[in-house]
């Protein structure tokens, strides 16, 4: 038998998991920054614009589509993550390479820092 049953999710259930376990958009923003301790960056820089439109011409949303203005860019330079990485563990809710990680004893490889993002919850 080819058809295998298994579970399937919408996007409306993401967005209320995210909303349930992120209580406020500052506490998302930590979350991201906190990103970057784990990849083991030596800066993150953090925009926030809640007056104009990101000066790109390929977004998605803009002046035009009933959207207010704003963006957030977080920069750093850290180690950053593969295809696969985010394949496979990234886009796999609750699933963390760092919980994982954490459980070896093992540190980050550049500045020797132990995971804080261990829920796998990164794309809610």
């Amino acid at each position: 038998m080819s058809d295998k049953l298994h579970f399937d999710i919408s996007a409306a259930v993401v967005r209320q998991l995210g909303e349930e376990l992120v209580s406020d958009e500052v506490t998302a923003i930590i979350e991201l920054v906190k990103n970057s301790y784990d990849a083991d960056a030596s800066y993150a820089n953090v925009i926030v614009d809640n007056h104009n439109f990101l000066d790109e011409k390929d977004l998605f949303y803009g002046p035009g589509n009933n959207v207010k203005p704003g963006y957030i860019i977080i920069e750093d330079n850290g180690t950053g993550m593969t295809y696969d990485e985010i394949k496979n563990g990234w886009l796999t809710i609750s699933y963390s390479h760092k919980r994982e990680m954490n459980k070896r004893g093992e540190v980050s490889p550049k500045k020797g820092r132990s995971q804080l993002g261990e829920k796998g919850l990164g794309a809610l």
